[in-house]
């Protein structure tokens, strides 16, 4: 009997013993070193909210924290497999170098700035977190991933910290809440900030994650949802839409082209690879779009203009036209000596020179000449007898220890096809146009250009408008913001004064102008450096026959505003948004 009592005594030390071991282990985190049964138990114990800083700050530094500039991206996805690949990668390298460093990564460019990233690796790491096992690569661009060697292609200089939850980061983003459910899932809500010190939430990013069967988590959902904290104040004369009727792309990859019979002749030139690009009829009055011709093509919008009668798009290897209508479509081959242009297998020094250069080309009205850009310089080609003219040639830079040429670039007829304008290469900026009369054979430059000046956003062959231009003085050494607008037909620039020229000394972007038939408009805009709920962008119209300028016309509070086109009778067509929940697009009266 006394054996019996003290065998049960034992058995009953050991079960309290288990007992406290137990209760040591039970500290509410998913630890990465703990066994399977274990963390079952525990997410089986803590269905809820999470409000352990511990644990959140865990889940921030293990998961989340990677997502904001990788896979947070992308907008919504109901699977791992509706990932950008690309991001996916981009994430895969966030853990891999804070695991292993950059060191170990094969050199992908003679820079050294740019590293191979395998595929494999990637792999392993969209297993570990997306629960992938393979990728869909067919869309990524050929500067993300190199196919010959199975690799993506990132650059070095990393983040250098990672700033805890309760820290600011740059993007201003923080896990806000977290929720684990029945099933084991774990819902995590990120939270956007304006800016820290008014801290309004923009908008929220909400993930979900599951379990592997060792209880570590993978990303299964994700959604992006936008606040509309009513920061938008619009004035002026104008009628408003909430968004083009019929266009479910991004607004950004639209542009106005011409012009027909009240419709608008817009180009929609997506940005991703795979994506073909389309013109569209669209009435000013509706916003709607009444027709769309999908070209079976990706290019650009710098690709496209209207020749007379025709929308002309041009392709590596060939010309598109059809009418303002957008029938009768045609394709015609371009010149032999240019298509052996288009693409060339090329080499740069080590100062980036390119020992080959294209830099575009761009056909006549009637398609019976063309004129192209290359090292030499730019030249016209005449297929009515196969002759080759040079125009002008590149300009050597003697005085920089950066480049050795300035290159024509963008060559466009103008002036009903009498003059040809190009805009000369620099480094990291532009050196100038250069116009051609082909009747007087004479050549003038002009050296008004800003940083994002480009003979590719010449919609109408009328004339440039540079806006709040920096002309340099090197006689007095200084710099002064000037509005200049050179006509092609005259070749003469005159200078626009604006009563209210608002902020200068940054870049311009080019949908901040736009140059039409008989009208020019453009942004000016007061910044808030304190508040961008605060920043101001005002609508002008410039006359182009009277230079007369109308200013704040409209204008926006707190969002990026983007002119889509001037129509004839001088209507502007505007954008504007701030996020999705704040956006809309306008015409003035």
């Amino acid at each position: 009997m006394k054996n019996n009592k003290t065998i049960i005594l034992v058995m009953v030390m050991v079960v309290l013993l288990l007992s406290v071991s137990g209760c040591k282990n039970n500290s509410g985190q998913l630890s990465n070193n703990s066994s399977v049964p274990e963390q079952k138990q525990e997410l089986d114990q803590q269905i809820g909210d999470i409000t352990d800083p511990l644990e959140m700050e865990r889940l921030w530094q293990e998961y989340l924290y990677d997502t904001i500039t990788t896979i947070g991206n992308t907008p919504e996805f109901n699977a791992p497999s509706e990932i950008d690949p690309v991001n996916i990668a981009k994430y895969a390298w966030e853990k891999y170098t804070l695991e292993h460093g950059e060191d170990g990564l094969a050199i992908a460019d003679e820079g050294g700035y740019l590293r191979l990233f395998p595929l494999d690796t990637v792999l392993e790491y969209a297993q570990r977190y997306f629960n992938l096992n393979s990728l869909d690569l067919s869309e990524v661009e050929d500067y993300y991933y190199d196919s010959q060697k199975s690799a993506f292609i990132f650059a070095l200089g990393g983040r250098t910290s990672r700033p805890a939850n309760t820290e600011n980061n740059s993007w201003g983003m923080h896990l806000d809440k977290v929720t684990r459910n029945s099933d084991g899932s774990i819902k995590a809500v990120l939270v956007s900030y304006d800016t820290y010190r008014t801290r309004k939430v923009d908008s929220t990013m909400t993930y979900t994650l599951r379990q592997h069967d060792d209880g570590s988590l993978y990303f299964d959902k994700g959604k992006r949802e936008w606040i509309n904290n009513n920061l938008v104040v619009l004035t002026g004369d104008y009628e408003h839409f909430d968004k083009i009727v019929g266009f479910d792309g991004q607004m950004q990859e639209l542009s106005m082209v011409g012009e027909t019979e009240d419709r608008v002749i817009l180009a929609y030139t997506p940005y991703a690879k795979g994506k073909n690009g389309s013109l569209m009829l669209m009435n000013p009055l509706t916003m709607e779009i009444e027709k769309a011709l999908d070209l079976g093509n990706n290019f650009a919008y710098s690709d496209v203009k209207v020749a007379g009668e025709k929308v002309v798009v041009r392709l590596p290897n060939k010309i598109i036209t059809v009418d303002k209508n957008l029938e009768n479509l045609e394709e015609t081959p371009i010149p032999i000596v240019i298509a052996e242009k288009v693409d060339p297998m090329s080499t740069t020094d080590e100062k980036g020179n390119p020992d080959v250069f294209f830099g575009g080309y761009d056909v006549s009205r009637d398609l019976t000449k063309y004129v192209f850009t290359d090292n030499i310089g730019v030249k016209l080609f005449n297929t009515s007898d196969n002759s080759e003219q040079l125009l002008s040639k590149t300009v050597p830079i003697e005085e920089s220890s950066l480049i050795d040429n300035s290159y024509h670039f963008l060559p466009r007829f103008v002036a009903e096809d009498k003059k040809v304008i190009t805009i000369m290469s620099g480094y990291e900026n532009t050196m100038g146009y250069t116009l051609c009369d082909l009747e007087k054979d004479t050549v003038k430059t002009f050296d008004i250009t800003a940083e994002c000046s480009s003979t590719g956003n010449i919609h109408y062959d009328t004339g440039s408008l540079e806006v709040n231009t920096h002309i340099y003085d090197s006689k007095n050494q200084t710099s002064t913001p000037k509005s200049l607008y050179l006509d092609f037909m005259s070749g003469v620039v005159t200078e626009i004064e604006l009563d209210n020229p608002g902020d200068t000394g940054y870049i311009r972007f080019p949908e901040y102008c736009y140059v039409g038939q008989e009208y020019a408009s453009f942004i000016t805009t007061v910044w808030d450096n304190s508040d961008n709920a605060n920043n101001m962008s005002y609508i002008n119209r410039l006359n182009l026959k009277t230079f007369k300028v109308e200013q704040n016309i409209a204008s926006v509070k707190a969002a990026q505003t983007h002119i889509l086109g001037v129509l004839e009778d001088g209507r502007i067509v505007f954008w504007y948004s701030l996020n999705p929940s704040e956006s809309g697009i306008c015409v003035t009266k």
